[in-house]
């Protein structure tokens, strides 16, 4: 069944892993996609490679119909440019994917301006421009059904823990990105949802934790990237009726989040003083329970951990 049968789509960093997945699979489903990847290195730096050629060549050999455009969604003008391809070619734009990423993992000591200058411009700027100049056709364009925007989050970015934070802080900015254009732009028919995939990756394989949790396996592999592409699919298409929501998924489980919830409520007639609060503190828990969605599925854990908290007491701040 093609469910995005005249569909046009965008999906950003589409010519390796999971966006080049995305991208044949809506292509399968109808869409004709705007194959964007700007051939970059994991590091965020030109590799002088052409994968979105790659990939539109692969879907054009399917029968299918794509163009490539190769702009850097960290240059306010590149997302522009994407936009503007998908209008000119195919008369319009109904769905972007947010997928472009890359990994400077590095400690917060260590960090330097071109880190954070990359890692925030490549995923947070990135999908605020696409957004951007997606509405900004749709808000000319008028109201209409069928349109969406799927961003990509991280369970690094839900449940920050240990490593480098540029990654995790960006992350956790476009799940709060894709709740807020869920409000924005419901008028003119767009739904926002985020995805949480966990699947092995070329970023999963700079990190030798994270690839041990996802090792090859004979038969099914859980953690083949094509599994995540479905969720896609339907986030695309008129099937789904969620907006707004954080969706989390690897190989046959897939799992939705709850936003930010408050865990307790204290009141104090007339107002607090620092005296007074930390009397209402006193017995309250340092750990807040969570539940995430990690390699293997979903588990219960402590924030912040253990760990954290001995490290914080031996260093004399407990």
């Amino acid at each position: 069944m093609e469910l995005l049968r005249d569909k046009v789509a965008l999906v950003t960093g589409a010519g390796r892993g999971l966006g080049r997945c995305y991208a044949l699979a809506m292509a399968e489903a109808g869409a004709r996609i705007v194959v964007n990847d700007f051939g970059g290195q994991l590091d965020g730096l030109a590799s002088g490679e052409d994968p979105a050629g790659e990939v539109v060549r692969e879907i054009e050999a399917a029968g299918g119909v794509a163009l490539a455009n190769r702009a850097s969604v960290a240059s306010w003008s590149g997302a522009e440019s994407m936009i503007r391809d998908a209008v000119t070619a195919f008369g319009k734009i109904d769905i972007v994917v947010n997928n472009a990423g890359i990994s400077r993992s590095v400690a917060l000591v260590d960090m330097q301006e071109s880190d954070a200058d990359l890692e925030i411009g490549v995923h947070l700027k990135g999908a605020l421009a696409t957004t951007h100049f997606a509405s900004a056709w749709w808000h000319e364009a008028g109201p209409a059904p069928g349109r969406a925007i799927i961003n990509t989050t991280s369970a690094a970015g839900l449940h920050p823990n240990y490593g480098g934070q540029l990654y995790p802080a960006c992350k956790a900015a476009i799940a709060a990105l894709t709740m807020g254009t869920a409000h924005e732009l419901a008028h003119l028919g767009v739904r926002a949802n985020a995805i949480a995939p966990c699947a092995r990756t070329r970023m999963v394989g700079r990190s030798a934790l994270v690839s041990r949790l996802m090792p090859p396996t004979d038969g099914f592999d859980r953690h083949a990237a094509e599994h995540i592409a479905p969720l896609v699919v339907y986030l695309a298409s008129s099937k789904c009726r969620f907006t707004g929501r954080v969706f989390a998924m690897e190989g046959p489980d897939v799992a939705t989040y709850t936003p930010w919830s408050v865990e307790k409520q204290y009141s104090q007639p007339g107002g607090w003083t620092a005296e007074t609060l930390a009397e209402a503190f006193s017995a309250h828990g340092e750990q807040a329970e969570h539940v995430a969605f990690f390699p293997g599925g979903a588990v219960s854990f402590r924030l912040p951990s253990g760990r954290t908290l001995k490290e914080l007491g031996q260093a004399g701040g407990a």
